[in-house]
């Protein structure tokens, strides 16, 4: 019988291993004239196992050298394999194509490769398993070695596969849902993102994730909690065939050659799926510089896609964002956002009621950010969404620069019971003469807004060369009877806990409850939200429970 402590070092090591083949395939200049680390040799071929840690602990990259002098502080001699026999073999349906990654770099290092019937050895699978628990302990990792319930999912999924609560997938690279398939997960079901994840529905594919108020299926970071950081992994995109303004167009984040990024097309009521009592967290992975993926990304998704009830927490890039289509969203929570809330453009024309975007003092830009094209103002279709009961909520921090709305870029919209405070900076501004053209022929309109006075002034004064409007006066367009400026206090409490849900609800006796214009006439809207912003004011409970967290780490 092998020594248990031997096992626990071993586990380390091959964690630490992957840990530095990873760091090695980020920085490809990392080791000069190192092409590629086969993790299998390295597992098993001493030799060439210590003169990669040799030349990483010279390497340039301090994260290299890092991780090497690491390993080779815990090397152990001779293979690293255990005996097959003492492994579990991992379940997996042949519908589910989540290869082994080691399979996928012997075959021309082929990140969408597709399933095989005939799987990698069985020690090797345990490995692949544990290696992508590399924030836990040895201890822990030793224990999670033999566990069947992990699965490792990689690739294409190009049979509809349903994933169950008593599993826990973890996404390595990119993972396309192909056309014509389904991917349904229960509710309840925990799905982590290894660095560079990312989980993309393309055309013609759907996601059915439909969770429970009580069992919401989860999105989040690979990484233990307490470690867990803005960016972790990619994120959540689908992408449909309803009109953008740019005809067809490509995903961001993904290679451009790669015909799965593509959206767009005519289909109005074309579906994407849907996702219910979901929750993303530490998402946004840097793909370039400047070039993040969003928590939650809706290309040319129509009307038929369901989204109700989603939380986008901790995101290093946008919560939200919407490029054309006629989705509509309903009870979205967006916390702590690294850049905007709700973000939208090319041509989005569909509905949103019951948004909550909540600014943390650590970093977020605009609560809402909406456009048309930046290249073509006048696109068509153009972006003209209509939204109600929205709540946007600045950290209300003087040392961050933080905004309500910017509106800019010749989007239009019908904008009904907004709830607008702790901006420091300004509540709203307006950019483009092409854009306050849409307010003098109203098809840009603002009714039923309460915004509390800011630090410092609800709208910034634009002078010269910052002046991009044209002189266009954001207190002017809001002042009317339909809305209120005030200094008073509109929450029931403030909202800067840390760890906790914080209360949302506006005071029962606020502007809020008294400021309201009467909602669209369409089964979408729920008529009885007769009140400003996306909670009801004196409210203890509401949608927000249950399904909803506010993790630091």
């Amino acid at each position: 019988m092998e020594n248990p402590q031997n096992d626990q070092v071993r586990a380390q090591l091959i964690s630490t291993l992957w840990s530095l083949k990873s760091a090695i395939t980020l920085h490809p200049d990392a080791i000069k004239g190192l092409g590629y680390v086969h993790f299998n040799t390295l597992i098993k071929d001493e030799d060439y196992r210590l003169s990669i840690l040799n030349a990483a602990i010279e390497s340039p990259v301090e994260e290299v050298r890092k991780i090497g002098q690491t390993a080779l502080d815990i090397h152990i001699p001779g293979p690293l394999s255990k005996n097959p026999s003492e492994a579990t073999t991992q379940n997996s349906s042949s519908s589910s194509h989540a290869s082994d990654r080691e399979n996928n770099d012997s075959a021309n290092h082929n990140q969408s490769s597709q399933p095989s019937k005939h799987r990698a050895s069985i020690w090797l699978r345990s490995i692949v398993i544990f290696l992508l628990f590399g924030g836990m302990t040895s201890a822990a990792i030793s224990g999670w070695l033999w566990n069947s319930d992990i699965k490792i999912v990689e690739g294409s999924i190009n049979e509809s596969v349903n994933w169950q609560a008593d599993k826990h997938y973890i996404l390595s690279g990119l993972v396309f849902v192909e056309s014509g398939a389904t991917l349904s997960i229960e509710a309840g079901t925990k799905i982590s993102g290894s660095p560079g994840s990312a989980l993309i529905v393309t055309r013609d594919a759907k996601i059915n994730a439909q969770g429970r108020s009580n069992a919401p299926i989860v999105f989040t970071s690979k990484q233990a909690e307490g470690k867990r950081q803005r960016g972790d992994w990619g994120g959540l995109v689908l992408l449909g065939n309803a009109p953008i303004n740019k005809g067809t167009a490509h995903i961001e984040g993904i290679k451009a050659d790669d015909p799965r990024g593509g959206y767009g097309g005519m289909a109005d009521t074309d579906s994407c799926g849907v996702l219910k009592y979901v929750r993303v967290e530490f998402a946004g992975y840097e793909i370039s510089q400047d070039n993040e993926l969003n928590g939650l990304t809706l290309g040319g998704c129509g009307s038929g896609t369901i989204i109700n009830h989603v939380q986008v927490h901790m995101g290093l890039d946008d919560g939200v964002e919407v490029f054309g289509g006629t989705v509509n969203l309903k009870h979205i929570f967006i916390s702590h956002p690294g850049d905007d809330g709700l973000d939208w453009d090319q041509g989005w024309q569909g509905k949103a009621q019951f948004v909550i975007v909540h600014q943390g003092p650590d970093g977020g830009d605009n609560g809402i950010e909406a456009d048309n094209d930046k290249n073509n103002h006048h696109a068509a279709p153009r972006s003209q969404p209509t939204l109600s009961n929205i709540s946007l909520i600045g950290s209300g921090h003087n040392d961050i620069a933080q905004r309500g709305l910017l509106l800019r870029r010749g989007t239009a919209g019908d904008l009904r019971n907004f709830l607008i405070t702790g901006f420091t900076t300004e509540a709203l501004d307006l950019g483009d003469e092409s854009t306050a053209a849409l307010v003098v022929s109203k098809q840009l309109t603002a009714n039923g807004w309460v915004i509390q006075h800011a630090e410092k002034h609800y709208f910034s004064q634009e002078f010269g060369s910052k002046d991009d409007d044209n002189g266009f006066s954001e207190q002017a367009w809001l002042n009317n009877a339909n809305n209120l400026l005030t200094s008073r206090e509109l929450l029931n409490a403030k909202t800067s806990v840390a760890g906790a849900v914080p209360d949302f609800a506006p005071r029962a006796d606020s502007a809020a409850a008294k400021i309201f214009v009467p909602l669209p006439q369409d089964e979408f809207w729920d008529e009885g939200a007769n009140y400003t912003g996306a909670i009801r004011p004196g409210e203890r409970i509401s949608w927000l429970d249950g399904w909803t967290a506010y993790p630091v780490h």
